[in-house]
């Protein structure tokens, strides 16, 4: 892939937030999100969840680049509440920046739209959230991101 999703984060969370948007496809079922509620709080990944499971339930009609972007918006935001929140620190990277550079992690961690960007702890620890997204989508509700986060941060609020 080899794009720079590090430095997007912001303009990505500001999209699944509604306060911005993409050039091209938009975010599917943005309706679908309870925006009041996203204050990047571990609790607020529930209402994550329920916007998921709609996004679930409509997966085979979502045209590839409006996927994309609900991966990326939504991965982004998820991550975000991780690293506010996390019981380490964790650091955004980009698959390019830290794969090449560990290459026994290359075959676990393949480089794919789940991959391209990741939370990195100073112990190595490698966090994929927007793998967990999709895995969401494929899967449903067996994938929860608030109980995936819960694993990795300081409360669950």
């Amino acid at each position: 892939m080899g794009y720079d999703i590090v430095s997007l984060i912001p303009a990505f969370c500001a999209a699944f937030l509604g306060e911005g948007d993409f050039e091209d496809g938009g975010i599917v079922l943005r309706d679908q999100i309870n925006v009041p509620a996203m204050n990047y709080s571990v609790s607020s990944l529930e209402e994550v969840d329920r916007y998921l499971e709609a996004v679930h339930e409509v997966q085979d009609q979502i045209p590839n680049q409006t996927y994309t972007n609900t991966v990326l918006a939504t991965g982004c935001y998820v991550g975000e509440v991780i690293r506010r929140n996390g019981k380490k620190e964790y650091r955004w990277v980009n698959y390019a920046d830290h794969f090449p550079k560990n290459p026994s992690l290359m075959p676990l961690f393949p480089e794919y739209l789940g991959t391209s960007a990741v939370l990195v702890a100073a112990d190595g620890e490698v966090l994929v959230p927007f793998t967990k997204v999709i895995k969401f989508i494929e899967n449903g509700s067996a994938d929860s991101l608030h109980y995936f986060a819960t694993g990795f941060t300081a409360n669950s609020d």
